[in-house]
């Protein structure tokens, strides 16, 4: 993996798959996850909020932005940002995702269903809706050589310092969310209904698509060589 000029993480060239770490807050982080549809227009899966021209400009060099994903009802706080930036993209959302976004930003405007996201993006990509959730939850993974490269969202993370303030470090602490490679607890208390059932369906689809590198919502990417095994086994631990 290298690194653009202006801090795209690329995680294969060849397939224009790329990752960008963004400020959401004073001390949140999260990840854009990015990769090249079979039409070579770019997915977009949550867009980063505040991201520089420059930022976007290196992203010009692997395609033109053609569709963007709000995972969930929490990663959706750039929306509005790359609609004005990329007015041809189409945006996509689960119904659940589209009515928090609704309430908490309506500036993000309308979206189409997830799940007209396979017709755009083509066989190489796949696209998770889970079920049963309470503001939405996507994963997407992307076939390149030698593997799978995964997006899973706010379904696992890879924090690798927990938060200075005490309330949310002792919230971190206590779910088991963090530090390092988790099940991302926390969150998933937020937002699906069914955590056990939300986590064996990705196990499910990762067994389909074994991974070569895992990109969560939050942290650093993961291409260790047997991330594939680490990560069943994180989800078997936890859904016991």
């Amino acid at each position: 993996m290298d690194t653009t000029t202006n801090g795209w993480t690329v995680l294969d060239r060849d397939a224009g798959v790329l990752s960008y770490e963004y400020m959401f807050s004073k001390a949140g982080r999260a990840n854009t996850f990015v990769a090249r549809m079979a039409n070579d227009k770019l997915l977009v899966v949550s867009p980063a909020t505040r991201i520089s021209d420059a930022a976007l400009s290196d992203l010009a060099e692997f395609g033109e932005v053609g569709a963007v994903i709000a995972p969930n009802g929490f990663h959706h706080l750039g929306v509005a940002e790359w609609r004005a930036k990329f007015p041809k993209a189409r945006f996509f959302a689960a119904p659940e995702t589209v009515m928090r976004v609704r309430a908490k930003n309506p500036e993000a405007g309308a979206f189409e269903p997830i799940s007209l996201v396979p017709l755009v993006a083509g066989p190489r990509i796949g696209i998770g809706e889970v079920e049963n959730t309470k503001c939405g939850e996507t994963w997407v993974w992307v076939e390149v050589e030698g593997g799978h490269i995964w997006f899973v969202s706010d379904i696992l993370a890879n924090i690798p310092k927990l938060p200075s303030n005490p309330l949310a470090w002792l919230a971190f602490k206590l779910s088991g969310s963090g530090p390092g490679y988790k099940v991302f607890n926390l969150a998933l208390k937020f937002m699906v209904k069914d955590k056990v059932g939300a986590l064996r369906g990705l196990a499910s689809e990762m067994e389909k698509h074994p991974p070569s590198i895992v990109v969560p919502a939050h942290g650093p990417p993961l291409a260790d060589a047997d991330i594939a095994q680490k990560t069943q086994a994180l989800i078997a631990a936890a859904v016991g």
